[in-house]
């Protein structure tokens, strides 16, 4: 593909980015999947180029707005990519009209007019804080409550690329594997905290690797693994997983429990519980059973009733704002309210409640989201304590933490020092919060 082309699929695929922002569509790698898919003939160098201007458009989109306000210039797709190419790339402009399919048009006067004048010119040290930061305005006092004097920081380290995360399977590996990865992942070194992590900060792919395909490694965050050893499952034990998804954390539990004990997971999703499927069958993996639950009705009740007051441990990793990982889904951020997030909390209450009648008594509850929002965190784990008339009890994560990792125990960023509050700039993962209760 020419620069121009190049240019125009962008924009393209920007348009529909806004139009998932503005009608809760596709999240923005669905869209960029979706729209190559479909379009074969870009080929791997194209592709690189397009993902490149799309998520810098995505990751700058609050600056963008701005700079097109300040010039009067439209929202759209096409002025996003010119104020952003004139900005970091005002060679490329001079690809708008080029000859030839598939093309942008040429520049019109107002355009023209504003990128040879003040989008060229305008001064990042101009716009508010939280334009450059990209933090939508309702969050700030949330947020400011989370990091205070490091606020900045954090808000800016939630907006730069995520590192590749990978972890070895301590089922099907005996030794030190980090010489196996560094054959198939560039720039590979140990996690800080997990045990069996580690991190590139370049883009790789692994699907076809043997190290992969045999099921020695998955790709994990390292905050996703440092829950997994928190919810301290042992071997013989029966867990249930509320919310398996696709079963990242289902499967290095069964890793750490060492093949041995059950795990159920449930998700709503059949079809993630499928890849779950698929996944075991790779890893080896045999104590994990997946069955979809529909949302609510008897249905749901009558399945996790079979399981009420057996399981030892019970993991919620609840749906939430997935503000933590805005690294991974820059556009997540825009299409968050204070009402989603209400609604996201009680969502979270109901499924403790849900969790917490399977639990045998000593048995625990994890709960964890990917949010750094206390609406979403502390504040259900409280609300959920204060109905329980002195049933449970929070074990603190630093205890646990001691009992089932070697790495120094980090500093958590929650209101409450028993929970464990993770965020991007502090620990180099995720944002992620991970409460330990347990039944009296």
């Amino acid at each position: 593909m020419r620069p121009a082309a190049r240019i125009e699929a962008a924009i393209e695929i920007i348009d529909a980015i806004e139009e998932g922002i503005a009608k809760q569509g596709l999240p923005a790698d669905a869209v960029f999947s979706g729209y190559c898919r479909k379009r074969r003939y870009i080929g791997s160098k194209d592709r690189r180029a397009i993902s490149g201007m799309v998520y810098g458009v995505v990751r700058s989109r609050a600056k963008q707005l701005w700079r097109l306000d300040v010039v009067g210039l439209p929202v759209s797709g096409r002025s996003l990519v010119i104020s952003y190419l004139a900005e970091t790339e005002p060679e490329s402009i001079s690809a708008f009209g080029a000859e030839g399919d598939h093309v942008p048009d040429e520049l019109s006067p107002a355009e023209e007019a504003a990128v040879n004048g003040e989008l060229s010119t305008l001064s990042n040290d101009a716009m508010p804080e939280l334009v450059r930061l990209e933090l939508p305005e309702w969050l700030e006092e949330s947020f400011n409550a989370r990091f205070a004097d490091s606020f900045a920081e954090a808000v800016s380290a939630l907006n730069i690329n995520a590192p590749f995360d990978v972890r070895s399977n301590p089922i099907t590996i005996s030794h030190d594997v980090i010489d196996d990865i560094k054959e198939i992942v560039e720039d590979i070194v140990k996690h800080k905290y997990s045990p069996i992590g580690f991190r590139s900060y370049i883009k790789n792919n692994i699907q076809d690797s043997p190290l992969y395909r045999n099921g020695l490694i998955e790709v994990q965050d390292e905050a996703a693994q440092l829950a997994c050893y928190l919810v301290d499952a042992q071997p013989g034990m029966s867990v249930a997983d509320l919310c398996a998804g696709a079963g990242g954390k289902s499967l290095l539990m069964a890793a750490l429990m060492e093949n041995k004990g059950k795990i159920q997971a449930f998700d709503i999703s059949g079809k993630r519980l499928r890849e779950l499927e698929k996944r075991a069958a790779r890893s080896l993996c045999k104590i994990v059973n997946a069955q979809a639950l529909p949302v609510n009705g008897q249905v749901r009740d009558d399945a996790l009733s079979k399981l009420g007051g057996n399981m030892d441990r019970v993991v919620v990793d609840a749906p939430c704002s997935g503000t933590g990982t805005w690294r991974r889904n820059p556009d997540q951020r825009w299409r968050l309210s204070s009402e989603k997030i209400a609604e996201f909390a009680a969502v979270q209450h109901d499924l403790l409640v849900e969790g917490a009648r399977m639990v045998k008594k000593h048995g625990r509850i994890v709960y964890m989201t990917c949010s750094i929002l206390e609406a979403e965190n502390e504040a259900v784990v409280n609300a959920f304590m204060d109905t329980q008339n002195g049933k449970w009890q929070v074990k603190p994560y630093a205890d646990i933490w001691t009992d089932t990792l070697e790495a120094p125990v980090p500093e958590t960023l929650s209101s409450d020092p028993r929970f464990l509050q993770l965020a991007p700039h502090m620990h180099q993962t995720d944002g992620f919060f991970v409460a330990i209760l347990e039944k009296i």
